[in-house]
């Protein structure tokens, strides 16, 4: 008994509105247009096999309304275990669905047992369990958009009006075909989604893999900020009181989250490793604290070569040359060790440091051998007056070169060793800080959907502060996402707690705590955030799995609020 034309267009209606709404899932669609095409030849019997990309046959949607049996998902392997198209291809005799789905055939048949080279062991096997008889039966594939299967509809037992098994007549055999179509529309895009899904997650661990190989330390940070944006935007979710109790996220929100705390410092891709990695002033390719020590080193032999000097000629006597000798050497000891001191960084240089500095920065040596030998073409086209290179000429135990100013980049090593806070100078700070820059340009890049445009945002924002002083626009609290500035606590965090950082020595949880709590009082972080992050225990839980025991002390949260 076949439906009339107007209830098939309005359950076709019904459907295509489902479909193009995105208000059903995939599965909810299957069992939707099943129903429909079967109500159209009063099928009693109804089976969607999936062909997945990866060329496997799957039941996945059952349902037979005599026997009152539906079965979706997983459960129908045990009556039609997943098969491979490949192994199949050989067969003398295929199953219905399996003849469908290689050899691209409908059947439509009266009676299957009868038919020639089909496989109907399945069915034999289910009608003798089940007290069932299988007669006419109707199968076709549905194909995607470029002509590949994507799944086979089967109906068995057509009725009439009276309950009878009767034939699929051609008109029904078009009109069921045409409904499920609608399976095939909505596996694709399933399909395209899934695969859009697994490209952005391939970029992203592709990108990821790149910062690590560039710098181990920042790949390493690329895969714990994500960790703790996570734990502290759940415990914001689950706030019940206070500014945050309102705050809620979408899956679509939680998914932009993900992508954008593994992505948050992709822009680092640009930034030269020495400059990312720079553990002490000097270092640029490697630590040039070496040849200063090498400068010192010449500086004693030729004090210790004017001392025998002026032993043989009795300038003096010996006990006042030896004296004159060791407060020579203890000198030059001295200015190395304040010159090494300078050179890590950890505290900052007063004004009599950077005197100090200037003062023995005028100790000088003869350099004997050219400076011109043994450069790159690149090193040699850098330097305007080679002759000053190759003649013997004085020289300075600490040095601004011209040929040291490449560029942005100032690798002087006066200027250099007289930073006065941190490792980089403000040139190489302004290459870091334009990594977001980059970040947001590649970003902005990627054809993000709609419900994912948050995604460069959140990533873009991090090292803003919510006095609006941070980089690289100015931004204020009220200018930011609770998702962005989530993300702005986490970086700080994991940045702090980390313990492979050349340029750092690991720090104990409650100088980290301190300094985030000044950071909160200065109006660089959120102090609604910070405040969770801390009454939460998100610091805590963190520490406890990802970072050195004994860089977790006795602490009193209290204190850092």
């Amino acid at each position: 008994m076949a439906n009339s034309t107007e209830m098939l267009l309005e359950n076709f209606v019904t459907l295509a509105k489902g479909l193009a709404g995105g208000e059903q899932s995939v599965d909810d669609i299957i069992a939707k247009a099943m129903e429909v095409a079967a109500n159209i030849s009063n099928a009693d019997g109804y089976f969607f096999f999936h062909v997945t990309p990866g060329q496997y046959i799957n039941l996945v949607y059952s349902k037979i309304n005599s026997l009152a049996t539906s079965v979706s998902g997983t459960a129908n392997m045990l009556m039609f275990p997943s098969v491979s198209v490949a192994e199949i291809k050989d067969k003398k005799n295929k199953r219905p669905a399996e003849l469908c789905a290689v050899n691209q055939e409908i059947i439509n048949s009266s009676n299957i047992f009868n038919e020639p080279n089909v496989d109907v062991d399945v069915l034999r096997e289910f009608d003798e369990n089940n007290n069932y008889t299988t007669l006419s039966l109707l199968a076709f594939p549905l194909f995607g958009s470029k002509h590949t299967v994507i799944g086979v509809a089967q109906f068995i037992n057509a009725t009439d009006d009276k309950g009878k098994i009767i034939n699929f007549t051609q008109d029904d055999q078009e009109k069921m075909m045409a409904v499920c179509q609608v399976i095939a529309v909505a596996l694709e895009r399933k399909q395209l989604s899934e695969s859009y899904t697994q490209l952005l997650e391939a970029f992203v661990d592709v990108m990821a893999k790149a910062i690590d190989a560039k710098s181990p330390y920042t790949g390493l940070h690329c895969q714990k900020v994500p960790i703790i944006t996570r734990m502290l935007a759940t415990a914001a979710v689950q706030e019940t009181e206070g500014p945050l109790k309102n705050f809620e996220m979408s899956d679509n929100d939680w998914y932009a989250l993900h992508i954008a705390s593994w992505l948050h410092d992709c822009g680092k891709i640009i930034t030269p490793e020495y400059i990312v990695d720079k553990a002490a002033k000097l270092e640029t390719i490697h630590n040039r604290i070496h040849e200063i020590r090498s400068r010192f080193e010449i500086l004693r032999r030729d004090a210790h070569i004017e001392y025998l000097q002026k032993r043989l000629n009795n300038v003096d006597t010996k006990e006042n040359l030896q004296a004159e000798f060791v407060a020579k050497v203890k000198q030059l000891t001295d200015d190395f060790e304040f010159v090494g001191k300078c050179n890590i960084g950890d505290e900052p240089l007063t004004k009599q440091d950077v005197e100090r500095l200037d003062k023995i920065a005028e100790r000088s040596f003869v350099r004997y051998f050219s400076r011109m030998v043994g450069l790159s073409w690149g090193e040699r086209k850098l330097i305007n007056t080679p002759s000053t290179y190759t003649n013997q000429e004085v020289e300075y135990v600490l040095q601004d070169r011209p040929e040291q100013v490449a560029g942005p980049y100032n690798q002087g090593e006066l200027t250099n060793i007289k930073i006065k806070q941190g490792t980089i100078n403000d040139a190489e700070r302004q290459k870091i800080n334009e990594h977001i820059v980059a970040t947001i340009n590649i970003l902005k890049n990627l054809p993000f959907p709609p419900e994912l445009a948050n995604i460069v945002e959140y990533a873009g924002a991090h090292h803003e502060r919510v006095d609006g002083k941070g980089y690289p626009n100015g931004l204020t609290g009220e200018q930011m996402s609770i998702p962005a500035k989530i993300m702005a606590i986490a970086d700080v965090y994991e940045a702090l707690t980390a313990k492979d950082r050349p340029y750092k020595e690991p720090k104990k949880l409650s100088e980290v705590l301190r300094i985030m709590q000044e950071m909160k009082n200065t109006g660089h972080l959120d102090p609604n955030l910070y405040e969770l992050f801390i009454k939460s225990g998100v610091y805590l839980d963190y520490a406890k799995e990802y970072i050195d025991k004994d860089q977790i002390d006795d602490i009193n949260p209290e204190e850092f609020l």
